[in-house]
């Protein structure tokens, strides 16, 4: 599908963001990159600042969830899931399964990951952009599976908490990867490190005697 000039702007402008970052890349060096006369003030047409083109290219980027809008929607049942595609799947698999589910989320959308986990020179409307949009709202999608998993009668957790604390070591995870080349500078593995996340998390829902 042929791509507009406004998207062109938009992904290669991420793309800079996210290798160089936002204070460092200039709007000449985008509209080089997005095909345009580096120089001639041509990204204007589209959007009226860095600022504003920054803004609308996290927002826009993090709408378009594609196959991970599902485990977004308040309705998803992390059970029917697992019955539907691993049956004999324990809950340490489950939850190494969803971790993994995490990372992908992140590593699609790496350049806006890159920006706002790694730059600190980004507006803080984008930051406010990412927390409404994305943060909080999968927040929410990991406390409600993690309450589901934890079966009928759970022991008394704060979810939330709980929640942060996966979408914590996930995240920064991916972001230690990412600064070392794709492999974290412990040198433990992703399977490694998510089987040991998820039954520490698998310990805090299993009832103790």
């Amino acid at each position: 599908m042929p791509t507009t000039t406004r998207q062109r702007i938009i992904t290669e402008a991420l793309r800079l963001f996210g290798e160089r970052g936002y204070a460092a890349t200039t709007i000449a060096q985008i509209e080089d990159a997005a095909g345009l006369s580096p120089g001639s003030g041509s990204l204007y047409r589209h959007f009226r600042s860095k600022d504003q083109l920054l803004y609308e290219a996290v927002g826009e980027t993090l709408a378009d969830r594609g196959e991970w809008a599902q485990y977004f929607d308040p309705d998803f049942s992390v059970t029917e899931l697992m019955a539907q595609i691993a049956p004999d799947a324990d809950l340490v698999d489950t939850i190494t399964l969803l971790c993994q589910v995490g990372l992908g989320r992140l590593e699609h959308d790496r350049d806006v990951t890159r920006i706002l986990f790694r730059d600190n020179s980004i507006p803080s409307d984008v930051l406010e952009v990412f927390r409404r949009n994305e943060f909080l709202q999968a927040l929410s999608a990991i406390s409600r599976g993690l309450a589901e998993l934890a079966g009928p009668h759970p022991a008394e957790q704060d979810w939330d908490a709980l929640a942060t604390v996966v979408l914590s070591a996930v995240s920064q995870f991916w972001v230690e990867s990412d600064a070392y080349g794709g492999l974290h500078p412990s040198g433990i593995g992703t399977e490694r490190y998510l089987r040991t996340l998820a039954a520490t998390i698998a310990a805090r829902l299993t009832p103790q005697p």
